[in-house]
């Protein structure tokens, strides 16, 4: 009995199907065709900051029809770049209830290490920055540093008598230009470090002011002059920003795929491990791990080599 031969659309749709099988063992992840690599970049360039894995930029992400959208990285290291050319801005956003926009001063690859500062307070008041907010984050992917310092502002301090004397004259804000955040009502606007001896004041504040905002600062910006930076120079302390350090991570198939030094590992935005992204389309975090064996240690922190 003669047998008819194949239509080749028909070899392509088998070898498709076999290779989405083979890519997500079970797994609910896009085929191969619904990636595609040219959105993933190895590297890019944001006015002065240098981007790579495991940031990746806002709009690198695919999405076909009836499957979930990826990223480039992990989920909560999304870049929004800002502009065009040297100019462009670098924008991470950071919160949990709320997201504010944080400036990527600087990323450090061999630390884990990335320098941001509040994008809002510094467009906000120039050299008089009003922080409206504590900054909060998700500690899945992100942390701090040994860096910390910490600036505790207090606004509407003391709205129907006088502050003590001790107060105003070593904390509080006396900035030309300085404004409150919207809703503090009327009163004076103090601000403080982390230092021993300061707590007793700040409990002392708690009593007499509407509104207090913690945030995070370079601990040897705030600390380098005493009271000639605090309060006068806040503004120059804020700018400066805060660092964070990002950790690896925990996902065991994540950790395949990264180790492979080939894989980049995709996340949707409720972070879930959604597969391994190797050039030229998806494949598995124990495939990426066999074609590339994992090089000898050298001790160094792991960078991707994803070459697209």
């Amino acid at each position: 009995m003669a047998h008819l031969p194949v239509p080749p659309h028909s070899l392509f749709l088998l070898f498709l199907a076999v290779h989405v099988f083979l890519a997500c063992h079970g797994s609910p992840l896009p085929p191969s065709n619904a990636y595609n690599d040219s959105v993933c970049l190895e590297s890019f360039r944001c006015g002065s900051v240098d981007i790579r894995y495991p940031f990746y930029l806002s709009n690198s992400t695919e999405a076909a029809p009836d499957y979930t959208s990826y990223s480039c990285g992990y989920t909560d290291l999304k870049i929004f770049c800002q502009g065009e050319g040297a100019t462009a801005i670098a924008i991470l956003q950071l919160g949990q209830d709320e997201l504010h926009n944080y400036t990527v001063l600087n990323i450090f690859y061999e630390n884990h290490a990335i320098i941001l500062r509040d994008t809002e307070a510094l467009i906000s008041g120039g050299k008089c920055p009003t922080v409206s907010h504590n900054v909060t984050f998700d500690r899945e992917w992100l942390n701090y540093t040994d860096s910390l310092e910490e600036l505790t502002f207090f606004f509407g301090c003391y709205s129907d008598h006088q502050p003590p004397d001790s107060l105003v004259e070593t904390f509080q804000i006396d900035c030309k230009g300085f404004n409150p955040p919207a809703g503090s009502g009327d009163g004076v606007s103090f601000v403080f470090t982390s230092e021993e001896g300061n707590v007793s004041r700040e409990y002392e504040l708690a009593e007499y002011c509407k509104r207090k905002v913690i945030v995070p600062v370079l601990e040897k910006n705030a600390l380098r002059s005493g009271p000639l930076v605090l309060p006068r120079d806040y503004g120059v302390v804020l700018e400066q920003g805060f660092e964070l350090e990002w950790k690896q991570s925990k996902e065991q198939q994540c950790n395949l795929c990264e180790e492979s030094r080939k894989g980049l590992c995709a996340y949707n935005e409720k972070k879930e491990f959604l597969s391994c992204l190797c050039s030229g389309g998806i494949c598995s975090s124990s495939d990426a791990t066999a074609a590339y064996p994992k090089p000898p240690s050298s001790g160094k922190s792991f960078t991707t080599g994803l070459s697209i």
